[in-house]
């Protein structure tokens, strides 16, 4: 059945579905739609990543991937990728939660916590997975 049939059963009165049917194909298009996500690929699993822009931890604030300094390279076959992927599956990752689990879950387990954690200045560096 095609979401045009669906449509047309549920809004035209040529139709004419019973009431008590409407809700049970309504219900029944709703769980054929809820495709769990694929898990995350290998190569972004195992990827080495650069990191260029405003790079911060504790007080030490550099701008990477510049002539002066090299991108900050992170091996992501290092990390944990278990509540990244957790929450990915269940649809509830969130830019915001995948920067935070990213720094605590891979950058941090390749390269440790720094002195005082990691900062990426919001808009002003950019990821390349490589």
């Amino acid at each position: 059945m095609r979401p045009g049939t669906l449509f047309r059963w549920l809004s035209d009165p040529e139709y004419n579905v019973r009431r008590g049917y409407r809700d049970f194909i309504h219900t029944a298009y709703e769980n054929v739609a809820i495709v769990p996500a694929d898990p995350i690929p290998d190569h972004v699993r195992n990827g080495q990543y650069e990191i260029s822009g405003s790079v911060t931890t504790g007080t030490d604030e550099r701008v990477r991937g510049t002539r002066d300094a090299p991108p900050l390279r992170i091996d992501g076959s290092r990390g944990d990728w278990t509540a990244i992927e957790e929450l990915w599956i269940a649809g509830e990752l969130t830019a915001d939660e995948f920067e935070d689990r990213f720094i605590e879950d891979v950058v941090e387990q390749d390269i440790g916590a720094g002195s005082d954690g990691w900062e990426f200045g919001g808009s002003n560096y950019s990821v390349e997975l490589r």
